[in-house]
C-alpha cells in the first residue's frame, strides 16, 4: 500500500476508535430517508459527513474503502481509553470520501451510538488522560509495521485547540519523523472529534513536510460542526 494512503488510513483509525467506529456501512441510501432505527441512523451519520463539494477545486476524492486494519485499531484503541469494544454501543456508521491534493489528505467518520450517554462518556475519554499514550502507541506500532525500514522519531501528541460545537470539540495533532538513510519524512494528522446527543463526527487533516492549512482546516471543522449542530 502507498504509505501515505496507509498512513492516512491509520490516522482515520484512530479517529474511528473513539467515536464507536468498526463494522458499519458506507452503502448510498435508496429511496426517501427512513426515521427510525439503525437506517434512520446511518442516514443521519451520513448528513454530518465531509464531501469533496466543501474543498476548493483541485482536490480529488474518491470512495472510502473500509480496511480490515481499521477495524481491528478502532476496536484495540477503545479498550484501551476505557471504552470497550465499539460495537457493544454504535448503531451506525459512515464514512466520507478521501479527499487529497498534493501532500494533503482530509478523511471523515460518522457514526450515531446507542445512547446520549454512550456519547457522553466516548467524549469524556478522548479527553481523558488515557488517549495520548493509547494512541501514540497504537501509531508507533502501525509506522514500525508498515515502514519497517525507516527509523521513527520525534513521536508526539499535543492538543489542538479547535472551535467548539454541539456538546464538545476535541482536537489533538500527532507528529512523526521517519527517518531513512536518505531522507526524512515529516508527519502531521490532526484529528478532530465533535458530539452532539448520539452523534459524533471526526476528521483526520493528513499531511507531510508541514502542518495541514489552518484556515483551510478551521473552515471545515466549521462545516462539520455546523452541520452536527443542527442534525
Amino acid at each position: 500500500m502507498n504509505l501515505r494512503r496507509w498512513l492516512s488510513t491509520v490516522a482515520l483509525a484512530l479517529a474511528l476508535g473513539a467515536c464507536g467506529g468498526g463494522g458499519g456501512t458506507s452503502d448510498d441510501a435508496v429511496g426517501p430517508s427512513p426515521k427510525t432505527g439503525k437506517a434512520a441512523d446511518t442516514a443521519l451519520a451520513r448528513t454530518v459527513l465531509l464531501e469533496q463539494a466543501d474543498l476548493p477545486a483541485g482536490w480529488r476524492g474518491a470512495a472510502h474503502t473500509e480496511d480490515p486494519v481499521e477495524v481491528a485499531r478502532s476496536r484495540d484503541l477503545s479498550i484501551c481509553i476505557g471504552r470497550g469494544d465499539p460495537e457493544a454501543t454504535r448503531s451506525a456508521l459512515a464514512y466520507g470520501p478521501d479527499l487529497t491534493m498534493g501532500q494533503n489528505q482530509v478523511s471523515s467518520i460518522a457514526s450515531v451510538v446507542n445512547t446520549a450517554a454512550d456519547a457522553k462518556a466516548d467524549l469524556d475519554a478522548v479527553r481523558g488522560p488515557k488517549f495520548g499514550t493509547c494512541v501514540l502507541t497504537a501509531l508507533r506500532d502501525n509506522l514500525a509495521r508498515q515502514a519497517p525500514d525507516a527509523r521513527i522519531d520525534k513521536l508526539a501528541f499535543e492538543p489542538l485547540t479547535v472551535e467548539s460545537f454541539g456538546d464538545g470539540s476535541v482536537g489533538v495533532r500527532l507528529t512523526a519523523d521517519l527517518v531513512y538513510p536518505d531522507h526524512t519524512d515529516h508527519l502531521f494528522a490532526d484529528l478532530v472529534y465533535i458530539s452532539k446527543d448520539r452523534t459524533t463526527v471526526s476528521a483526520t487533516f493528513f499531511s507531510f513536510g508541514q502542518p495541514f492549512p489552518g484556515t483551510l482546516e478551521q473552515s471545515l471543522v466549521a462545516r462539520m460542526g455546523n452541520r452536527i449542530a443542527t442534525a
